[in-house]
């Protein structure tokens, strides 16, 4: 992986799980991180670890102000912004039927409109730099539907219609776009309806099983795929829509058919 040394980068929903690692990671590579959530004390407790080249920022994607803060922060400290990744996101698991509006305008908020005033507010900095890398990260339910979770799909799409049109409007400004698309991620989005999905433990652990590498993707793989599009290494992509996902994207993996 190339270094990411003197680069300054905006993870947002970093105080866990996916944003945390991707935080990390940067570090690692020699960015600057500041780290967006709306958990503070873990947020706070993750910049600590990390270290002096980590800045946690108390931030809600929802809210403009609180976007031209953390971009303000950013360009206070050290005069540009590199990198955002559109990491925060909440789930939901449910029926058309069970599903009310509220909660599917909520979805929209933050997986969709969040990573929208994003944009809005880093396009202008990265457009005086004439340089920019925005990872917007996505799901597997963003290139394939399934049934019960129509507002988490109805988010994602529109987050991932979102980077391919935001690429084309932006790419003669030397900003890149681009998506990653795992399938895995913070377990803890799973808590609330742990007690729900005992009842189909089979059924879920056939659908991580049937791809060509099983299980879900690891934290730090999907990191190293968001530090890739982050880097130089990947200049001339945008648009890109990358899954990590052991293949899920693919097909499906029919156990015995490989011994025919």
């Amino acid at each position: 992986m190339k270094s990411l040394e003197g680069r300054v980068a905006i993870v947002t929903g970093a105080a866990r799980g996916t944003g945390a690692a991707i935080a990390s990671r940067l570090v690692e590579l020699g960015a600057t991180v500041l780290l967006g959530d709306i958990l503070h004390d873990e947020g706070e407790r993750v910049a600590e670890e990390l270290g002096e080249r980590a800045i946690y920022v108390p931030h809600d994607v929802t809210k403009r102000d609180e976007w031209e803060r953390i971009v303000t922060r950013a360009v206070e400290s050290a005069a540009r912004v590199d990198v955002l990744v559109n990491n925060a996101a909440v789930l939901h698991l449910g029926t058309i039927e069970k599903t009310p509006e509220d909660v599917l305008r909520r979805l929209l908020e933050v997986n969709t409109v969040g990573p929208y005033l994003g944009l809005r507010a880093v396009v202008p900095v990265m457009r005086e730099q004439r340089a920019g890398s925005i990872v917007n990260v996505g799901s597997v339910d963003s290139l394939f539907g399934m049934n019960g979770i129509t507002s988490y799909c109805a988010s994602k799409w529109g987050l991932r219609g979102m980077s391919k049109a935001a690429a084309l409007e932006l790419g003669r400004d030397g900003i890149r776009v681009n998506s990653v698309c795992p399938a895995g991620g913070n377990p803890g989005m799973y808590g609330p309806w742990m007690s729900q999905l005992a009842g189909f433990m089979d059924e879920t652990r056939a659908y991580t099983e049937n791809r060509a590498i099983p299980g879900e993707a690891p934290l730090d793989r999907i990191a190293e795929a968001v530090c890739f599009f982050a880097s130089d290494a990947s200049l001339h992509c945008t648009g890109v829509d990358l899954p990590v996902d052991g293949g899920a994207h693919a097909g499906r993996f029919i156990p015995g058919f490989n011994t025919l």
